[in-house]
């Protein structure tokens, strides 16, 4: 690359109109104060390949698919602040200002090598990563417009007069980066997760802000006198390629903008008119969605969830056709009506207006009277939600302020568990008559140490929670057996034994609870002496309380 040396413009510029030679004079001034062959070295440098290029690519597209990821655009503003991709976009855009072949082949290898490092660490990250879902960040770099593509020229222009005066080069390069980097990490995001079409459209978003950037360098160089010893062959030639170039990216992003202001003005119009089967209810939507058709689909999905009062079963035809007039093409419509209770407020504005009549005592005590009913339905739901575990069945009368649980099975919950939340729920609903029912299982057996006949605090808490779940259950007779430790045990087995005076210790507990107890003492041999032993040692300290048989 070579300096350009510039002729002053003033002998050919007598003749023209005054704004036009007024503006080829600042150009010529602003020539003079270019160093070009400083500026060309710069750019050459910076646009090289290296391995400080190579590392900072990695970082900022690994912060920057992070960011997308994290819908943060905090973090992805971060990425930008590292702007790797500045350098090779400069070098390209003034290589073609200059017509150096071999700086737009350094430049081209530079970006090739940069964006395929970019990919490889944006598949990497979204492979390996728990957090794979598509956020706003991310469907905000899929779909390029028309606007994109002037991102692209401010900013190309923005970092081309930077590096010309050589002031701000690190700011810019965030926009340059902004417009870039991003759709690179999204393009990554695509393959690895298997969005193709997300792939495709953000990699469409990358090489058209990739070649305006570049370009609308060109253009800037150009100006500030970079290859003005080119002959007007070569002008036109660069002139014309830009213009094409420009035109090719505009027709496509230009309709994609036209479609995405449709598609907005589709949804308002569908949401605002989702109302009007309605008439005058009081209606709220909770989920709206509108699918546009694709390839081989010229039909558009409009979906809600509507909450209403009272349900219209004509609405979404009436919707279907509304629409379909409206926007002159077929409209699909599915409403999901969910009933509720909202009427609950009109009624009680309806009563007091009748309040103030002659009538105002009866119609405050039925205002009374509606307002306890739906705080009653609350507390029904609340009450619903407050249990924890597994229901065979919930029996909840709001009206007599009465609620039964039957519980399920549950693994490690035991019937201390149940009984807690019982005393839990009639604590907090204190008005209300709490019931939970513990599933019928077997209760563990009773474990003392050894001569010790008296129980502990343990065994008071055990039984406790053996006499709450029998009177649960409505049982009153249970069998206290005891598990001797031997065959001579149990053929002496009396009152006078250990076991016995343990079972009627516990029998007397259960007394105090209305539940009558038979007591009995158990051995059982199978023959082998050895196994018999050591099942009667293990379980000679034990006694168990088991529901007696009808």
């Amino acid at each position: 690359m070579t300096e350009t040396e510039v002729q002053h413009p003033a002998e050919r510029t007598k003749r023209r109109p005054e704004w036009r030679r007024r503006l080829r004079v600042a150009r010529w001034r602003g020539i003079r104060e270019i160093h070009h062959k400083e500026v060309v070295e710069y750019v050459r440098g910076e646009g090289t390949l290296t391995g400080r290029y190579i590392f900072m690519t990695v970082m900022s597209c690994g912060i920057a698919i992070l960011g997308l990821l994290l819908s943060s655009p905090a973090v992805i503003i971060g990425a930008m602040l590292i702007s790797p991709l500045m350098g090779p976009i400069m070098l390209m855009g003034f290589s073609l200002a200059i017509l150096d072949l071999a700086a737009l082949r350094q430049a081209v290898i530079s970006l090739v090598i940069g964006s395929a490092v970019a990919l490889a660490t944006a598949f990497l990250i979204v492979f390996f990563s728990p957090l794979t879902e598509v956020t706003t960040e991310i469907l905000a770099r899929t779909r390029p417009n028309f606007f994109d593509l002037l991102v692209a020229i401010f900013s190309g222009f923005a970092g081309g007069y930077a590096v010309i005066h050589r002031k701000g080069e690190t700011i810019v390069g965030v926009a340059i980066a902004t417009a870039l980097m991003p759709p690179l990490a999204v393009t990554g995001y695509g393959i690895a997760t298997g969005h193709f079409m997300f792939a495709g459209g953000a990699f469409f978003l990358f090489m058209t802000n990739l070649l305006a950037i570049a370009l609308s360098v060109t253009i800037l160089a150009r100006f500030y006198g970079f290859g003005e010893r080119h002959s007007p062959k070569h002008a036109a030639w660069q002139n014309a390629l830009i213009v094409s170039v420009f035109l090719a990216l505009s027709i496509p992003l230009g309709l994609s903008l036209r479609d995405i202001a449709y598609e907005a003005r589709v949804r308002d119009v569908a949401r605002e008119a989702i109302a009007v089967p309605f008439e005058a209810r009081e209606v709220r939507i909770s989920d709206f969605d509108v699918t546009f058709p694709r390839a081989g689909d010229h039909r558009i999905a409009v979906r809600a969830t509507v909450l209403t009062p009272e349900r219209v079963p004509t609405a979404e035809a009436q919707l279907a056709e509304q629409l379909s007039e409206r926007f002159r093409r077929s409209v699909g419509v599915t409403l999901d009506q969910l009933i509720i209770d909202d009427d609950m407020g009109s009624e009680r504005a309806r009563l007091a207006a009748v309040a103030e009549s002659s009538f105002g005592a009866p119609m405050r005590a039925q205002m009374a009277q509606i307002e306890a009913a739906a705080a009653d339905r609350r507390t029904e739901r609340e009450l619903r939600a407050a249990f924890p575990f597994g229901l065979v069945a919930a029996d909840i009368n709001p009206s007599a302020r009465r609620a039964v649980f039957s519980a399920a099975p549950t693994d490690g919950v035991s019937l201390s568990a149940f009984r807690r939340l019982e005393a839990g729920l009639q604590r907090n609903y204190a008005d209300w008559e709490i019931r939970v029912d513990p599933p019928k299982l077997e209760f563990a057996p009773l474990v003392f140490g050894g001569e010790v006949v008296g129980l502990g605090a343990g065994h008071a808490a055990e039984i406790a929670d053996i006499a709450w779940a029998l009177s649960r259950w409505g049982v009153t007779d249970v069998d206290i057996i005891t598990f001797l430790p031997t065959a001579v045990a149990a053929a002496s087995f009396n009152e006078a034994s250990l076991g016995h005076r343990r079972a009627s210790a516990i029998g007397a507990e259960l007394a105090k609870s209305g539940i009558s107890f038979t007591i009995s003492g158990e051995f059982r041999t199978t023959g082998d002496a050895a196994r018999d032993r050591e099942v009667a040692l293990r379980r000679g300290n034990e006694i168990a309380i088991r529901p007696s048989p009808d």
